[in-house]
């Protein structure tokens, strides 16, 4: 585990949002998942992590932790929109989540692309689970460097589209 990239990887994510003693702990939750799977698996008998997912526990623990704010899951765009206009407050962004009915994906997409660039860019971010959309937003200048800590963490990370 490359402690120093991750926790480069979750200061981009969380964009000061949290300070960094919150940003330690999810740190060391997913530190301590990376070390020894097993005795994190039996100190947490509640976790939903299941070995078929085909994904290292450290990898789940991390998506657990960026719930609630920092990572968007929905099956569509207008519901992914929501939860994005959740996290910044429902004065904060322009285009309104009524603006995305009636388009296509492919359009919806794009209008929320336009209204979150070029401060931010949307990011498809590990493997999707029970969703068809998982997703982080990452601040569009730092965008290369974070598709580079991802890479160098083996987490599948691209520029959100249709493809």
């Amino acid at each position: 585990m490359q402690k120093k990239a991750l926790s480069e990887l979750l200061e981009i994510i969380v964009d000061g949002s949290l300070d960094h003693d919150d940003i330690q702990a999810m740190l060391n939750e997913v530190i301590a998942a990376a070390d020894d799977a097993a005795a994190y698996l039996a100190n947490d008998p509640q976790s939903a992590y299941r070995p078929e997912l085909n994904l290292p526990l450290w990898q789940w623990v991390l998506l657990e932790q960026l719930e609630d704010g920092l990572l968007f899951r929905a099956d569509d765009i207008p519901a992914l929109y929501a939860q994005i206009i959740d996290a910044f407050g429902d004065d904060e962004l322009e285009l309104p989540l009524a603006g995305l009915d009636g388009l296509s994906e492919q359009a919806a997409l794009y209008k929320v692309q336009d209204e979150l660039e070029p401060t931010f860019t949307l990011v498809n971010f590990s493997q999707p689970f029970g969703a068809r959309w998982q997703t982080v937003l990452v601040r569009s200048q730092k965008l290369s460097r974070f598709l580079d800590l991802a890479k160098a963490l083996e987490i599948p990370a691209r520029p959100s589209d249709l493809a």
